[in-house]
Formats: C-alpha cells, structure tokens, sequence
C-alpha cells in the first residue's frame, strides 16, 4: 500500500523498449541504478514499468542498447497537475479549501451530551455555555478540567463528569447524585399534632399512645398520639410518636371572573423565515417583510450529519403566526364551567394526596363579574411530628 502511494506521489509511466536486444537495456539500466518493475517479454521487445523521473535518464541508456523506447501509459500526481495546471481557480479554490477545512477544525461544530435523567440537558447546555462551551467557540484555548469542576460545584446533582473534544465534537457525559431516601434519624421525643380543624376518620398509630378516636372533632393544634407513655411499673417513658391520621375537613376556594373577558390566540396568518445556519452565525434564505404587531415565534432547525456526525451547517426557520386578540362575554353557566375547570387543576396539583369527599359550587353575580365559591370536604392525614422538651 506504501509502495503503490509512493508512485503515485512520483509518477510512473508504462513504456515498451523495442529493439534487437532489448535484454541488454534491462542489464544496463539495472547497472546504473535505474529501477524497473512489471518486465513482460516481447517479440523484439520488452515492456515494463518504471518512476518518470528514471524515465528521463534512460535516452542514453536506450540508444546505448540500440532500442526505442515509446510511453504506453501514465500514472501519478505529477500527470494529473499537468494535466490542471492551466486551470488556476480549480487549484485556487483547492487550496482555500483546504485552509478553510483546518481552520474550521479549531471550532466546535456540536455539542452531545448523554447519561442525563433527571438533570435537564437545556439547563446543562446553558452551564457549559456559561464555561465557554457553545457550538462556534475556538476549542484551543478550553480548559476541561476546570469547567468540568466549575459545573460540579455549581450543580450539586451532578457527581461525576467527563469532557472530552475529539476533533470538532464535544461529549459530554453525566453521571448524577444518587439521591438516598430521607430518614428519620432524630430520636428527640415527639407527639403527633393536629395541623388542621376536622373529624377523625381513621388512625395509624406506629408509634405512641392515641389520645382521640374515630369519629372526633379536633383543632389545629392538638394531640393526636402522645409521646409519653406510662409502663406496667408505672414508670413514664418518653417516645417520639409517628401516626398518620386521616380527617374530613373543609376548605373553600374562591374566584372571581369577569363578564367580558380579552384573550389572544395565534391566528391563521403566518410567516416563515428561513435562516441558513453556520456556526453561530445565521444568514437570510428568503425575504419575508410581512410584520405583525402581536404575534408568537416558534424556531426549528436541522443540521447535516455525516457518519452521526454533526455538521456546523444546517437551516434554521422562525414561524411568525399572528396573534388575534378577542372578546367575549361570559355567562353565568360560562362562569361556572370556568370553575370547574379550575378546580379540577386545584384537585390535581395542590391536593393530590387527598380525597375530595364532597364539592358544592356556587355562583353569584355581582356588577363586575362573578364570584365563585366552592365548599370542599376533604379526607387527609393532618398528622404532624412536634418535638417537645422532656423538662417541659
């Protein structure tokens, strides 16, 4: 594989040496150094192989052995630019190429980053850009061990990380904190309180000694399960009580809506604007002059890949769709359905982890609007730990 680069760097011809001693060519070019290679006989003749700049030196060494010597065929880099010379843009644009390729390669074209669960990769793309790690920045000049412990300490979910730029490519690979369940390590003495008003439904005492029952009203406040306990020696000990324990109480939620309510929406009318993105920078594909006074954007792109590599070349497009502003009246059922939608958010989100007993929604208009009360029963554990001194 060498020696077949080795030629094609220095040329070599295919030629035919005609004579009536073609055998003594081969001994005198052999004396003198010259190098042939592939000898086929002939009748009256030889064929053979050799590098052009042997080729040269041969006219003296031919007409010594009484033989003609003709090119049958050429090979090589030296050929090929003879045969371009004359065509000083395709050698000009070569070359520039070449320049632009090496100093292009001292660019960051991508950024990949793997072994994120938890940890958002925008928020991780951000930290590194913060560090000098975006697509286009001169990677010469990167310090990877610093950023990587710069991101670390900034980022405590993050227990282990690796940089690494290979050509125009930055991995980037996470390992996150392992996050250990919280315990209870505290062994002060505790009772279990009331943190709302309501009516006891059903007690889990794991540790303690119940002071109520089911079917209990209590206040916020008050003991639940005690964490002094008396022993069969009449001894008193101190405990740190855990329960958890279930209670019917009642909220209210309130909201107000207008009569006339002003939204906006993003209409039919749109335009794109097509961007073609190299490194960081973005040049215009199409004129779109069409502007709104109110709209929205949303922005995709591509970028080329070869090999899943990603290339710093790709197309960018903004869509700009108008936003229609309206105004409609609300109805006093309108109202109420604008109610029930809220409260649906307010089951999901915020009371998650009770159970709605019963809900009643009342609807009163006023010269404003309307105000919209919604009476909860909810069944939830209003358990909670409250330390307390032994001295006390």
């Amino acid at each position: 594989m060498l020696l077949k680069i080795i030629r094609f760097l220095r040329g070599s011809v295919d030629f035919t040496a005609s004579g009536k001693f073609p055998e003594r060519f081969m001994n005198i070019t052999a004396k003198n150094g010259v190098n042939l290679w592939n000898p086929v006989p002939k009748k009256n003749a030889i064929s053979a192989s050799m590098y052009l700049s042997d080729y040269k030196k041969i006219r003296i060494l031919a007409r010594k052995s009484r033989v003609k010597t003709r090119i049958t065929a050429k090979h090589g880099l030296p050929f090929i630019i003879n045969r371009y010379k004359k065509r000083t843009g395709l050698f000009a644009g070569a070359v520039c190429g070449i320049i632009l390729c090496i100093f292009l390669s001292n660019f960051i074209w991508s950024v990949k980053i793997s072994g994120t669960e938890e940890i958002s990769n925008t928020y991780l793309e951000s930290l590194l850009g913060d560090n000098g790690i975006s697509v286009g920045v001169w990677k010469n000049n990167l310090d990877t061990d610093q950023i990587e412990r710069n991101i670390q300490l900034k980022c405590d979910d993050i227990r282990w990380m690796s940089i690494n730029i290979t050509g125009s490519l930055v991995t980037v690979e996470v390992k996150e904190t392992y996050k250990k369940p919280k315990l209870d390590t505290s062994k002060n003495p505790c009772n279990v309180k009331a943190v709302k008003d309501g009516v006891i439904t059903r007690i889990q005492a794991y540790n303690g000694r119940p002071v109520v029952t089911k079917g209990s009203g209590v206040v916020n406040g008050q003991i639940l399960v005690s964490g002094l306990d008396e022993t069969k020696q009449g001894d008193m000990r101190y405990l740190r009580a855990n329960a958890k324990v279930y209670a019917d109480i009642t909220e209210q939620q309130t909201l107000s809506i207008p009569k006339k309510v002003t939204y906006s929406y993003a209409g039919e009318n749109y335009v794109d604007r097509k961007n073609f993105r190299f490194l960081w920078l973005d040049f215009p594909c199409n004129l779109a002059f069409e502007n709104y006074d109110n709209f929205v954007s949303t922005v995709h792109g591509e970028n080329l890949f070869i090999n899943d590599v990603v290339l710093p070349v790709g197309l960018k497009i903004r869509t700009d769709r108008e936003l229609v502003t309206t105004e409609n009246s609300v109805s006093k059922n309108k109202a109420a359905e604008i109610a029930k939608a809220d409260c649906i958010l307010y089951e999901i989100f915020t009371k998650n982890k009770s159970e709605v007993i019963s809900k009643q929604i009342s609807v009163k208009e006023n010269k404003d609007g309307y105000r919209v009360t919604t009476d909860y029963i909810f069944n939830e554990n209003i358990a909670d730990q409250v330390d307390f001194d032994v001295t006390e």
